[in-house]
Formats: structure tokens, sequence, C-alpha cells
């Protein structure tokens, strides 16, 4: 496999696991609390409901990446082969982000997801 589909793959995998993560607290504080028998998070219905909504917080994460790359190119913070994009396209080489990004982990989230190459980090 190619590095950048490893890369992709982990990315959604980090996604996922943190949306995991959150829905065990919530049936951890669901069972303590409010007493909610467990037989509930065992049944098939449950476990469909889940795996939709990690799938929903997989696509949710993937346009707030995506709006946060396109803000980035909008103020500069990211640039295509040292060339400053304002179209919204994506190059085919790779991609140079400053360090003063301010949504700098969701940046990284789609350069991952899209499996675009991070070729430096700009001053």
């Amino acid at each position: 496999m190619k590095s950048t589909t490893i890369r992709m793959l982990r990315a959604y995998l980090i996604v996922a696991s943190l949306g995991a993560v959150c829905i065990d607290a919530c049936v951890v504080i669901a069972m303590l609390i409010f007493d909610v028998p467990e037989r509930v998070f065992t049944s098939a219905d449950f476990r469909i409901a889940m795996a939709a909504s990690l799938l929903l917080l997989l696509l949710a994460s993937r346009s707030l990446a995506c709006a946060a790359f396109q803000a980035a190119l909008a103020s500069r913070h990211v640039m295509f082969d040292g060339v400053e994009r304002a179209d919204g396209r994506r190059g085919t080489g790779s991609v140079a982000l400053r360090d003063d990004c301010p949504n700098r982990l969701l940046v990284l989230l789609h350069i991952r997801i899209h499996r675009q190459q991070l070729a430096m980090v700009a001053a």
C-alpha cells in the first residue's frame, strides 16, 4: 500500500476512534447516572444506530475539514507547490501549510483524507 493510503486510513480511524470513545462515555454515564439497563446497549438496534452515528461523524468531520481547508486557502495559510491558489482547486503537487494557521489540525486532516503530500511547514 502507498504511504498516502495508509495516512488516509489512519486519519479515518482516528476520527472513528474518538467518536467511539465519546459513545462509550455516554453509555457509561447513561448506565451509572440514569440507571439504563445493560440490555439496551447490547441490542441490534443500538449497534446499528451507533454504526450509523459513526458514519455520520466521519462525514461531518470530513466536511468540517474541507471547510477549514477552503478557509485556509482563502486566508493564504495553505499554498500548493509554493504558488497560492485562490480558486479552491486542489493541486497535483504537495501542499505547504503555515505554522500560524488557526485551524491547523482540521487542515491536516483534510490533507491526509485527500491523500495530498505535506511538503513543508512554511514560516
